[in-house]
């Protein structure tokens, strides 16, 4: 919207971390979990740091933002979003790789082999702009009723998918395409599946639960899915800690709640409503972290939604959240980071360390080191190459 493989549970956690920087006093500062935001018309406020300490793009990282005339590169707004997280120590998202809208209209007209070149230079030069990182929505709004029959149910898959792969054996190749091509260029970063109604309407919940574990068994790297909850307005706690529950239970990967917002000018039905669903996503164990949708009145994408004005007043909802985060600021919290593929011990004829074959392999910071394998073990033996 506008808007198997063992797992690393160390390095590369962008969310179960105390998330400090700036000087301004976050909502979540030194919390589990961080509270995250996006930018508003475009701009990073200045009063965003005495809120948020995550932030996403609204519009500034989709392919038709940054390159709406082919071949020519806007990364302007990108930037600001990435200098800013840079210079207050906080995790930034990229939003996002594939996604059948927003992207350039000039896409429609290649054929299927230029489509590939164009996706794949997109990645490139996305991986070469921003190759630290930490977190990147690689697929946005995929799902399909029936993905044989791209005129049914659908949100927002691109109509360019064949150039991915197409459909395959999954009826959803091309998203394990893409995750990998992504893996291949951001070997620490969190890549992340997000799509909407994925918490509100059984049909995609059942979908979310089936597709997750049937792309990563397929290959997939899939750290996280992201689920935007825009539609969770009269949504009581009890359903939704239900739904939480079922789901994560069945895509066994962390989540995270990526563009929550109540779209309700009645400041105590916007507050009940985050009243209901902040404490069951603050809480819940597998959930990592909660982006909010927009926090100006009158400058978020659906009427309603906005938790102050321009001028710094207050709605209850945003008063209420600050209070509820600062007496809950230890969350539990899933760790979540890139899958990793686990390396097997190798039996070799014992010889001095310094005559035996030497392996380069790469350490969790996906660095290369060299080394030789010793009684079924990794031994290091020297630095960085």
């Amino acid at each position: 919207m506008k808007k198997v493989i063992q797992r690393s549970v160390g390095t590369a956690c962008a969310a179960c971390l105390l998330v400090t920087g700036t000087a301004d006093a976050q909502i979540a500062k030194g919390a589990t979990k961080f509270l995250g935001n996006i930018t508003t018309s475009g701009q990073v406020r200045s009063d965003f740091g005495k809120y948020w300490n995550q932030i996403t793009g609204e519009n500034e990282h989709k392919w038709a933002s940054v390159e709406g005339t082919r071949n020519k590169m806007n990364w302007g707004g990108g930037d600001k979003i990435y200098t800013y997280a840079k210079e207050n120590n906080i995790p930034w998202k990229f939003h996002t790789l594939v996604w059948g809208s927003q992207y350039p209209g000039w896409m429609d007209g290649l054929s299927t082999a230029d489509q590939k070149k164009e996706i794949t230079e997109w990645f490139d030069a996305v991986a070469q702009k921003y190759p630290d990182c930490p977190m990147i929505d690689v697929v946005n709004e995929a799902y399909m009723s029936n993905p044989n029959d791209f005129n049914a149910g659908k949100h927002a898959p691109p109509k360019w998918r064949d150039a991915l792969g197409g459909t395959g054996a999954t009826g959803f190749d091309w998203i394990i395409t893409a995750f990998k091509m992504a893996r291949e260029r951001w070997p620490n970063a969190i890549l992340i599946y997000n799509d909407y109604n994925t918490l509100e309407w059984g049909n995609e919940i059942t979908w979310i639960k089936q597709i997750i574990p049937k792309l990563i068994a397929a290959g997939a790297p899939i750290d996280a899915v992201g689920f935007q909850a825009h539609g969770l307005k009269g949504t009581s706690a009890s359903t939704l800690k239900s739904r939480l529950d079922d789901i994560a239970n069945a895509i066994k990967v962390p989540m995270y709640i990526t563009e929550y917002d109540i779209g309700e000018t009645n400041d105590g039905a916007q507050k009940s409503n985050f009243e209901a669903h902040i404490p069951v996503m603050w809480n819940h164990p597998q959930v990592a972290g909660i982006t909010v949708w927009g926090y100006i009145v009158g400058k978020t994408w659906v009427n309603g939604t906005g938790l102050m004005t321009d001028a710094g007043q207050e709605r209850s909802a945003l008063v209420w959240l600050k209070d509820f985060i600062a007496k809950n600021p230890n969350p539990p919290c899933p760790k979540v980071g890139p899958a990793v593929p686990t390396i097997s011990p190798v039996k070799r004829t014992t010889m001095p360390l310094a005559k035996q074959p030497a392996l380069s392999v790469k350490d969790m910071k996906g660095k290369l080191i060299l080394g030789v394998e010793k009684n079924g073990q990794f031994i290091r033996i020297n630095g960085q190459m």
